[in-house]
Formats: structure tokens, sequence, C-alpha cells
């Protein structure tokens, strides 16, 4: 698939170089920025970008919904909404052209990329874009459990946040922040449903793989070591790019009496983990999700880890239940598997088996 050109418009430099940064690492092209909407027109005339990102923040006389219109029906070309809140998103009125997605800040990356393939996807088979049937399929079911994914993230830290605010004692201040924790990421995780534009058919292998997924065919290996007590406190690395994951989750472990460390990517949890060997307080077990866009994943990670331990007791954790790596854990080295978006029950489930005998 070709890069994705985009043309940034914002009314703020800094705010354009937050979006043309984030572009970039996305792996997109950058044709150009304008600042009103007016220069976002005309260059848009010039250039014919893939799509164009807007901060409804912008300069010059002309409205956010005529821009819209004038780039979408004047330059066929997708426009992407981008807010610092739900009300600077202009409500769609008779005659206006709906923008082909929106983000609201604060957005990850994860989000960034999946709204953007999802609006220039839908804007390609709109315009009837010629695709084989083979690679059309293949391209809709990756789409769609994309944003599946996506969407199983949010959920799982909306899950988490309700299920401390019930299993808690607390109240006022505290109690507000699970449960606006929770909303903040069921919204998330409605804005990306909304991006889920064709249905696809799972496969019957992988419908398979998802039950297997949750319930393993066969027990995972043996460490060798000794191993607690399903009891006991553990010291716990949690590895996870999102930050609403590291939070919820950390919490949750840590009402469940553990002591958790969290990392951003696998470089980090490599750095954590030799610190803690080196200070004779080592890690009992870690979570390592399968996807860090931009640095080292679970895939990654685990052999690092185990050079350092070879008795690391490693659980995978993934928003794809089909994911080869979730599917056969066992096989691939870990002790355990975690398919978002997962509660008390699931945690509890994975380290009691990460600490079979």
């Amino acid at each position: 698939m070709a890069v994705v050109r985009i043309l940034i418009a914002a009314g703020k430099a800094a705010d354009a170089d937050d979006l043309a940064s984030k572009a970039k690492t996305a792996g997109y092209r950058v044709k150009a920025r304008a600042s009103s909407g007016k220069e976002a027109f005309a260059l848009a005339e010039a250039k014919h970008p893939d799509l164009v990102l807007i901060d409804t923040h912008l300069r010059g006389d002309m409205s956010i919904p005529a821009v819209v219109k004038k780039l979408q029906m004047l330059c066929n070309t997708p426009v992407v909404l981008v807010a610092s809140s739900d009300n600077d998103i202009p409500v769609p009125r008779k005659n206006t052209a709906v923008p082909y997605g929106c983000l609201v800040r604060p957005f990850g990356a994860r989000q960034f990329r999946q709204v953007i393939d999802a609006a220039v996807y839908r804007h390609s088979l709109e315009q009837g874009a010629s695709v084989n049937g083979s690679s059309k399929r293949e391209y809709d079911g990756a789409m769609v459990r994309k944003i599946a994914h996506d969407i199983n993230n949010s959920l799982s830290s909306a899950l988490a946040n309700i299920q401390l605010s019930r299993r808690s004692d607390v109240s006022g201040d505290r109690l507000y922040e699970h449960l606006n924790g929770a909303e903040d990421s069921v919204l998330r995780a409605r804005d990306q449903s909304r991006q889920l534009l064709t249905s696809s058919a799972e496969p019957e292998t992988e419908a398979g793989a998802q039950r297997s997924a949750h319930v393993p065919a066969s027990p995972p290996r043996g460490t060798g070591a000794h191993k607690k007590d399903t009891a006991a406190a553990y010291r716990i690395l949690l590895m996870d790019d999102e930050a609403a994951i590291l939070s919820a989750t950390s919490e949750m472990l840590s009402f469940l009496g553990h002591q958790v460390t969290v990392a951003e990517n696998g470089d980090e949890a490599i750095d954590l983990y030799k610190k803690a060997q080196t200070d004779a307080e080592p890690f009992d077990a870690v979570i390592l999700d399968v996807t860090v866009p931009g640095g080292s994943g679970a895939q990654e990670t685990l052999p690092r880890l185990q050079v350092l331990d070879p008795n690391v007791r490693a659980i995978i954790s993934s928003g794809y239940a089909t994911h080869p790596m979730v599917v056969s854990f066992a096989a691939r080295g870990f002790v355990a598997a975690l398919v978002k978006p997962y509660g008390f029950k699931e945690l509890e489930e994975s380290l009691a088996r990460a600490f079979l005998s």
C-alpha cells in the first residue's frame, strides 16, 4: 500500500508541528502545511494529498464546516478534524459535509493511525478503487481486526476502572477519578467503533484460534524454578505503550496485593529487569504487550529477557485474540496469555497459571 500523503492545516505553529511529528512517526508523508482554510484549499488543489488533517483552530474567515465542504466536494479529498474537546467539533447540519474522522486530544499513536487509515480506506471505497478480490478481503479483515484491537484497549481500561470502583472502598475525588477514566475509555471505544466501516467475517480457523486464546489446549511450560503460592504477593513488571492500560492494570494488580513497575516499551523493560536483578529484588513475572508502535513489543523483548533470566515468567497481552503469539503462547515461551479487555478475574487466572507448580 502506498504511503499516505497528508496536508496539515493548523492555526498555531506548535499544533502543526505536533501533528506533523505524529504523522511522520506513523509512517505518513507530510506534503505541506497551511494555517488557514483558504491556504489549505489552495495547497490541496496544487499538491493533491490523500488526506487533510485540520486542527479546528484555524486562521482566517472560513468556518470549519466551510473548509471541510470545500476540500471534500471540490478537491475530493477526505478530511479528519483534530479538536481540543468535543465542543470544538462542529455539529453536522443540513447541506454541510461531514468529515471522514475526528480526533479529540489527548489521543495516542494507535488511535491516530486507526482514524487516518480508516478515513483513507473509506474514501478509496467510495471512489471505487480497483482492488482484486483476494487482496481486498485481506485488507478488510486486517482493518477490522486492527480497529477491534484498539477498541479492546479502550475497553480494557474502562473495565479495570469500573471494577476498581466496585472493589475499592473509595469515595469523593478518587471514585470520580475511576469513573472519569472509565467514561473516557468508553468514549474512545465508541469513536473507534465508528471506524468499523465494513464488516469482516473471521475465518473459521481464526474463530477456533480465538477460543484457544482463552482456553489453551495444553498447560504452559514449567520454568523449573521454585514457584510461590498463588496467594502470595508478587513483584510484577508491566509493559504496555498505552498509558491508560498501564494505569488501570497497575491499580488492579496493586489492589490484589502485588508490587508493580511499569515500562512503555521493550528497551525500558529490559533496563528495569536488569536493575531489579542488580538490586537483588528480581521480578517474579512480567506482562508484555504484543504491539508497541515505534518500539520493541513482546516478540522482541522476551528473548532478551530469557538471556538475562532463563526462568523468566512472561505473560503475553494483546487486544488481538487471534494473534499467533497469543494463540500459541506456550510454544513461544510465555506462561500465560491475557486478551484485552481483561478484568480482575482474567488477571488472577493468568497469574495463577504463571505460578502453577
